[in-house]
């Protein structure tokens, strides 16, 4: 089976949570991707901003307070996590932090099965706490747009090391 490792991208564009909210746009459109993820000083993955996360201060965002924008929220019935997005100035205020992610040793059948079912588009890749790369869906896609010649060399690799 093919591994995470052999997909990933591993040159990953990451921000600090302190990255100003302006940065953060400007490195996703420049970058052209559509997430980043948010690392410490030492490379461990403490969030991901997505664009989801950042068009909540289009939609949510404004000049109103923080309290005033979750009353507003409440009364609306709208979900209070989009609002206090829309409120924040660095990445921290609006990343997600409840991030799935993967190891570089996993199964990639696997992971996009996560990836699925949790309706994720990427997923950023862990090895001893530190980021090591990230697995999109145009990464596994990249796995059927190989020649034969190349997929049976793949198969014949995962054939001799199945046998050892």
């Amino acid at each position: 089976m093919m591994k995470v490792r052999d997909v990933m991208t591993r040159n990953v564009v990451t921000i600090a949570p302190d990255t100003p909210y302006q940065d953060v746009v400007e490195t996703l459109v420049e970058r052209e991707v559509s997430g980043l993820p948010v690392v410490d000083r030492i490379g461990a993955l403490v969030g991901i901003v997505t664009e989801a996360d950042l068009i909540s201060k289009e939609a949510y965002g404004g000049n109103r307070s923080r309290a005033l924008a979750l009353l507003a929220d409440v009364v609306s019935v709208r979900p209070h996590h989009w609002a206090t997005k829309g409120l924040g100035s660095v990445a921290a205020d609006v990343m997600t932090t409840d991030v799935v992610a993967c190891a570089p040793e996993e199964d990639v059948q696997v992971v996009a099965r996560r990836m699925l079912a949790r309706g994720v588009k990427r997923m950023p890749v862990v090895d001893d706490g530190r980021l090591v790369g990230i697995v999109s869906r145009p990464d596994i896609l990249k796995m059927f747009a190989r020649d034969d010649a190349a997929i049976g060399t793949d198969v014949t690799k995962n054939l001799e090391t199945d046998a050892d």
